[in-house]
């Protein structure tokens, strides 16, 4: 018979490892669409079960439904705070803002102050880190709170798609780069198929430039060209918003010339919101702007009100150059 006192105890590391992954597979039942989540429950381990029923509490103290939410917003954000690292790391403070709809808001600041964070905040892309923990309210569409989870993460991602800063197209053709989120979606009809990819291409402005070629490597495109692609690939599922994260930064100026003319053209069918270090850029494609500074917004209008008469002292320090 083996001693107790020799037998290995778990160290605190795996101990922490077994309560995050615990939290996981909790919060992942949560996400799981209402009638999915009694079948996915019993799946779940008795810790985890009783996680899940604190994170069920806890998203039941939630507002679900803000009853005044203006139908010209697609997003309002109420008192909302946001860490990383177990919260040791206060990345977002109070944020009051509202998004308009079918409108550009861009969000400009140095670097390290938010922005990015901010956006991932909208689609619950944060939310998969380990140690983060936010506070406060977004409520989204007819006046939803995120928070409410009653919205499951999947759907978000569809409805608000996202483009990150450097162009991720699959290794795989041009045409099945479009196809693979409605294929995911259930839509298997060739015809169909053909007809919505012909759509999102010429949507994103580059039928033209690839129609000859769809079977070719979404990968062998140009940098603008990926872009773009990337973009004909989030519009095919037809989000509501559009969420770009410093989508030029890394291309020649006449790609990003044909980028800022698409999404001109594209907010006449969807909300975008971009983060962008230019700010001549901001001054291009977008009909509001926020202005972040160490995790807070320090200002928000109307563009053109923002570079010309900004009200806050440190907006037009930054707008100036003096700071940033």
């Amino acid at each position: 018979m083996k001693n107790k006192a020799n037998q290995q105890l778990p160290t605190a590391t795996e101990s922490i490892d077994k309560q995050q992954a615990d939290a996981k597979k909790a919060s992942n039942v949560l996400d799981s669409p209402f009638l999915l989540r009694p079948f996915k429950f019993w799946l779940l381990s008795k810790s985890q079960k009783e996680l899940y029923q604190q994170m069920l509490a806890q998203a039941k103290k939630v507002d679900i439904l803000k009853k005044n939410f203006n139908k010209e917003n697609i997003f309002e954000i109420n008192h909302f705070n946001f860490w990383y690292s177990h919260r040791t790391k206060h990345a977002l403070k109070d944020i009051n803002i509202n998004i308009k709809r079918n409108k550009v808001t861009a969000l400009i600041g140095p670097s390290g102050c938010g922005k990015s964070t901010f956006i991932r905040c909208l689609n619950r892309m944060n939310s998969q880190i380990e140690g983060t923990a936010s506070e406060g309210d977004i409520y989204f569409d007819k006046g939803i709170n995120l928070a409410s989870k009653q919205i499951p993460t999947l759907e978000l991602t569809t409805r608000v798609g996202m483009i990150f800063q450097k162009p991720t197209p699959f290794p795989m053709s041009i045409y099945d780069n479009v196809a693979y989120g409605l294929r995911s979606h259930g839509i298997n009809d060739k015809k169909t198929l053909d007809a919505m990819v012909e759509d999102s291409l010429k949507g994103a402005a580059l039928w033209d430039e690839v129609k000859h070629n769809l079977f070719d490597l979404g990968t062998s495109l140009s940098g603008g060209q990926q872009q773009r692609l990337c973009i004909a690939r989030a519009i095919a599922l037809k989000p509501e918003t559009l969420l770009m994260d410093e989508p030029t930064s890394g291309l020649d100026p006449i790609s990003t010339s044909k980028i800022e003319i698409l999404i001109n053209q594209l907010k006449q069918q969807f909300t975008i919101i971009i983060v962008t270090h230019s700010m001549a850029q901001a001054q291009r494609v977008s009909d509001e702007t926020a202005f972040f500074w160490q995790g807070s917004v320090m200002e928000m209008g109307p563009t053109k009100q923002m570079f010309t008469s900004p009200k806050n002292k440190k907006t037009r320090e930054y707008i100036s150059g003096k700071i940033g």
